[in-house]
């Protein structure tokens, strides 16, 4: 049986999965001394810019390090692009308005269709074979909305709660609006791989 990608081409909503990391990190968390630093210091203002940039923005998917205060942002501008960020930064007014082009989350998905689209129609899609042809054929024709922007309010306001979660605390997030997921790695080196519709269910779990 063809075993398929923990996050693929598809779209799951039941999607939530632990992946386990290092023993020896693992072992030793409650060894390792907790640090504060500026993203801790400065959490409110960012997570009010990471709702900005993913709804308001270009930004599709967003990858912070809450541990080295770096960010990492993917735009439908400049998609084959990867940009780096610097928290600092990334909380002056001056900063995001100068970086991130404005567009709503609805035309963000239309936009995303779009090219989709015109790769349906490029010569280099026949490099593809004929199921993967197909597969994006179908995901296209129904594809979503990006992302429930109350399920997407939720996941921002509550990340703070996990950084500051004794022992197993967050140590970085990549949101994804494409394919809705988000995927969460802690101090002792697991990451947590769900679903925006399955984050709420995880947070009544474990806060």
């Amino acid at each position: 049986m063809k075993k398929e990608a923990l996050v693929g081409y598809y779209f799951d909503d039941n999607l939530m999965r632990s992946v386990k990391g290092d023993k020896s990190l693992r072992d030793s968390v409650y060894n390792r001394e907790r640090s504060f630093n500026n993203v801790d210091e400065n959490i409110d203002a960012l997570m009010g810019v990471v709702k900005y940039l993913l709804k308001s923005t270009g930004i599709f998917r967003i990858v912070i390090g809450f541990n080295n205060g770096e960010v990492k942002t993917s735009s439908v501008f400049d998609p084959f692009n990867v940009e780096i960020h610097l928290v600092e930064d990334l909380i002056s007014e001056d900063y995001v308005f100068h970086h991130f082009g404005r567009i709503d989350i609805e035309e963000k998905s239309e936009l995303i269709k779009r090219f989709y689209k015109m790769l349906e129609n490029d010569k280099a899609f026949n490099f593809l074979s004929e199921e993967w042809q197909n597969a994006f054929h179908s995901r296209n024709q129904f594809m979503k909305q990006l992302t429930n922007e109350e399920e997407l309010d939720f996941i921002v306001d509550n990340l703070p709660k996990l950084r500051s979660l004794d022992g197993y605390y967050l140590r970085s997030v990549v949101i994804n609006l494409f394919n809705s997921t988000i995927a969460m790695s802690f101090n002792c080196d697991g990451t947590q791989i769900m679903s925006h519709k399955k984050f709420k269910e995880f947070i009544n779990e474990y806060i």
